[in-house]
């Protein structure tokens, strides 16, 4: 009895206000990046991948901010994530508008005056 007790202390908890539609690993597949008029979805080869966690953390495979894996902490507020990355010492803040399409992530970046997606195929 002991030991199965003890196996279950080691799951995750689950942070309230977490959509656990998102919990799970995700890699961009494609990006919607418009310098300036309609721009179609651009298919990305080996994207990052990101690894949403129940307690509210991530893991990101590679990132521009930061030569190896980022850690960070997101939360959700109605249809936007904001995320913490954390990068050796340093920390920034990103919010993406985010939805769901055809069982693939949709994040949009927030401040982007064109066109800014990011979509990202659920990874097994």
């Amino acid at each position: 009895m002991l030991l199965f007790l003890a196996c279950n202390a080691d799951k995750d908890v689950v942070v309230e206000g977490v959509d656990h539609q998102i919990i799970g690993k995700w890699q961009l597949e494609a990006t919607k990046i418009s310098p300036g008029g309609i721009v179609d979805w651009t298919n990305i080869t080996k994207g990052p991948i990101f690894e949403f966690k129940s307690d509210g953390t991530f893991e990101l495979s590679k990132s521009d901010l930061c030569p190896k894996e980022v850690l960070g902490t997101f939360s959700i507020t109605e249809d936007t994530m904001n995320l913490e990355y954390f990068c050796d010492s340093n920390s920034s803040d990103t919010s993406y508008y985010y939805s769901f399409e055809d069982g693939k992530l949709i994040l949009g970046f927030i401040g982007c005056i064109e066109e800014c997606s990011y979509r990202y195929k659920p990874v097994n």
